[in-house]
């Protein structure tokens, strides 16, 4: 049977509990006192106790303290004793035989007198001669003051008696007679504190109350939430569906406003105020905005701390109560609270940005110095690379006096996040603004001449206007093989793009660090680039039909076509219509989306593709690389005579490698030459394809041993890549060879490979030793290998 939520993660103190009645039991009796914040599982554990006494065959004596009848004479002890039979001793004590069901009469108040403690104790007394009594008393803070001072008479009367005494006490409560409760509290034999749950013992509840195992990083999650408070977790969990933070548990606000009511009155509105003043907390600030004086506030917050609310420092501890008391309030509430907390911000000294955070939450006020605060907070948040902050005053800011002359500044921050918005604002406030045309670009309307200039790739842009001259610049880098050097450079740029938090110049440089990437063979990590950038070319609003979406769907198609996912690649362009836009991105794109409908089986529509990526470069009196590779034919020799031309060193290695194919064993040279190009570049996957194809022509003319060691460096380049199909297809080629191993070949290899030497293989084939000697030659000469320690691995990549 599943513990109560109440005690989960609570075995010490139920174990102390358990250890508290055995003593009792034994004639030990003594006051053991339960004390706890809000939601910390008092109740919970103190009926767990009732349950226990119970079971062990104790007389069990329960009441809770009523805040309602806190002024009810011996109203708790009439509650404790309510079935238990009075004595004669209480005949001529009208308020003891009240509150023992003997008379009608209401008790009249007044402090208790010896007779009326002498009689309580010897109905006490009689019971426990009977059977050992337990008397559990929840929240005694809100007992009535002549039960309390009975209460606190009681452990010198149980000391020899088996008789075991629980008081459980809410931490940082009110109390109807403090000094009264410090007496019961010093008589104590000892306490047990609930502070928050363990992590073991959250990880407990959790589990429990979701029925199945969570993992650490859920467990700290909930925490991170709630802490270590059963309440808080209880209701975070009923209020889960996905995901834990920033919930709201509306299922608190009964328990929390109670005990907030009895607290102070202003206790809710102290942490109403607490909730919206967040880390400009000061006491006479809170004081100020609820209306109450800071001294009694004092004893507030210092009571809202014992109760487990507050830290030391007066800030609300956990999220899902400080979520829920947020939305607690009405929306006029939580606007007239932030602007209340504005205005005395302002008149206290506080920051700008301090300000403008309340400000932002806020109907617009109708006056000037909420406009000074909002640009003044926005400036600063310039400063520190907090575009979205800087947004959002602004924005704020648009509903204040005096606020048309801001629609620039707000335009070119909203450049960074929003280029829809940074369009309309910045052609609001000046049609001529130098940034409108990058950002019209990336919704697709582009000028009529693409922008050309080139900036130092040595040197990291300081601004966002040369950032596409930088990457240009690193784009010739990077066809000049330096790939290594191309992507440190589109690297470091991105780290700078990310501070500023520009999300089409981050996206700008992921798509280049992407085709640095796939150029290194690192195509797991090309195609995240890649699909990040697009992420963030959609969270700015760039248009879909554009040109930096057009690169980032080409390198994303690249990627995955390289890792031999060729459906995939192909679905990245489902969003782009057929006739693609004449835009500047298009003829990348087309190339891209024209080798993938060739790998994909349908080649008349990739050469048309390709066909009119040439076209349009040729249109623009330009020319690219790259794109005449897949059509094969005269177009490899054009390729070849670009790439020279303009040094560029992979698609001049490309060029040879498709020529030399085509020649078979004649195209050994020029095979050699690509694997040359390649070898200081770190392509890693171009250098695979070219090695193998060199191996494979070395094959072809009988040169079996030096074609096995370019196979050998092809399949080790294709493994470093991942790409197990390109991979496979080596294997497949070194374990063919021009000829094959013969089965008695096999056999003799394998043995050999195994570590047995000639004569042992001879006798544990039955044949003669120089049959043995000649198999080994032979495997040798097809293998491509001078001896045995290298036949293992030439075995294994043989298949």
């Amino acid at each position: 049977m599943a513990a109560k939520p109440g005690v989960v993660g609570r075995d010490r103190e139920t174990s102390a509990l358990a250890e508290a009645l055995t003593a009792a039991a034994g004639g030990d009796g003594h006051l053991l006192v339960v004390t706890g914040g809000l939601g910390t599982g008092k109740t919970a554990l103190l009926t767990a106790a009732r349950e226990l006494a119970a079971r062990h065959g104790f007389t069990v004596l329960a009441a809770r303290g009523s805040y309602l009848e806190r002024d009810l004479p011996f109203g708790l002890v009439s509650r404790l004793f309510v079935c238990v039979g009075a004595g004669e001793e209480v005949q001529h004590l009208p308020r003891i035989a009240a509150a023992l069901g003997q008379s009608d009469v209401l008790a009249e108040p007044g402090p208790v007198t010896l007779p009326e403690l002498h009689a309580l104790h010897r109905t006490l007394a009689r019971m426990a001669a009977e059977r050992p009594v337990a008397i559990v008393v929840d929240d005694a803070q809100w007992a009535d003051q002549p039960s309390l001072q009975w209460l606190s008479t009681v452990p010198h009367r149980i000391e020899h008696l088996p008789v075991l005494a629980l008081a459980g006490v809410g931490a940082g409560e009110g109390c109807t007679a403090p000094q009264t409760l410090e007496e019961l509290l010093a008589a104590g034999a000892g306490e047990i504190r609930l502070d928050e749950l363990s992590f073991d013992g959250t990880r407990a509840l959790v589990e429990q109350e979701l029925r199945r195992p969570v993992d650490d990083e859920f467990v700290a999650r909930c925490r991170a939430e709630a802490g270590g408070n059963p309440l808080l977790l209880l209701n975070l969990l009923r209020a889960y569906t996905d995901q834990v933070e920033g919930l709201v548990a509306p299922a608190l606000l009964p328990t929390v406003n109670v005990r907030l009511r009895r607290l102070a009155p202003h206790a809710l509105d102290a942490l109403h105020a607490l909730v919206v003043l967040g880390g400009e907390v000061t006491l006479p600030r809170v004081a100020e905005l609820i209306g109450t004086e800071a001294g009694e506030l004092a004893g507030t917050i210092s009571s809202l701390h014992r109760m487990g609310l507050l830290s030391a420092d007066g800030a609300l501890l956990h999220p899902v109560l400080r979520n829920t008391l947020r939305e607690d309030l009405t929306i006029t509430e939580r606007q007239d609270l932030h602007a209340a907390a504005a205005r005395l911000l302002v008149e206290t000294g506080a920051s700008a940005e301090a300000v403008a955070e309340h400000l932002a939450q806020t109907r617009p006020l109708g006056e000037e110095w909420a406009t000074e605060v909002l640009v003044a907070a926005a400036g600063r948040a310039r400063t520190r690379n907090r575009v979205a902050d800087a947004v959002r005053f602004l924005r704020r800011a648009l509903g204040e006096p005096g606020s048309a002359r801001l629609l620039a500044q707000l335009g070119e921050a909203e450049s960074y996040v929003d280029v829809p918005a940074a369009v309309e604002h910045l052609g609001e406030a000046d049609p001529a603004h130098p940034a409108l045309q990058g950002l019209l670009a990336l919704l697709g309307e582009e000028p009529a001449v693409e922008p050309d200039s080139v900036g130092d790739p040595d040197v990291v842009p300081a601004a966002p206007s040369e950032f596409d001259p930088f990457l240009r610049a690193v784009a010739s880098v990077r066809q000049r093989g330096e790939l290594a050097a191309a992507y440190a450079r589109v690297d470091r740029a991105l780290t700078v793009a990310r501070r500023w938090q520009h999300r089409p110049c981050v996206a700008a440089a992921l798509t280049a660090r992407s085709a640095c990437l796939r150029d290194l063979g690192r195509l797991a990590g090309a195609e995240s680039d890649a699909r990040e950038a697009l992420t963030l070319l959609e969270g700015c609003g760039a248009a879909r039909l554009s040109t930096p979406v057009f690169t980032a769907l080409a390198e994303l198609a690249l990627a995955l076509l390289e890792m031999g996912e060729v459906e995939a690649a192909s679905q990245v362009f489902d969003a782009v219509p057929g006739e693609v836009p004449d835009l500047f991105g298009a003829p990348a794109l087309l190339a891209a989306r024209g080798r993938v409908r060739i790998a994909t089986g349908r080649r008349k529509d990739g050469v048309r593709d390709l066909l009119d990526c040439g076209e349009r470069l040729r249109a623009r009196g330009r020319d690219g690389l790259s794109w005449r590779l897949p059509l094969g034919g005269e177009h490899l020799a054009a390729e070849e005579c670009l790439a020279r031309s303009t040094g560029a060193v992979l698609p001049l290695a490309a060029a040879l490698r498709e020529q030399g194919v085509l020649r078979g064993a004649e195209g050994i040279a020029l095979l050699e030459e690509s694997v040359g190009l390649l070898a200081p570049t770190g392509a890693v996957l171009e250098r695979a394809r070219s090695h193998f194809a060199l191996g494979r022509a070395l094959h072809l003319a009988g040169r079996v041993k030096p074609a096995r060691a370019e196979l050998r460096v092809a399949v080790d380049l294709a493994d470093d890549c991942g790409v197990e199909e390109l991979a496979e297809e080596i294997r497949q080629e070194l374990a063919a060879g021009p000829a094959g191993l013969t089965e008695s070949e096999r056999r003799v290899a394998a043995l050999a490979a195994e570590g047995k030497m000639n004569r042992e293989i001879a006798a544990a084939l039955f044949v003669q030793l120089r049959t043995v000697e000649i198999h080994l030659t032979k495997v040798y000469r097809k293998l491509g290998i001078d001896g045995r320690d290298q036949l293992a691995r030439a075995l294994r990549l043989a298949g």
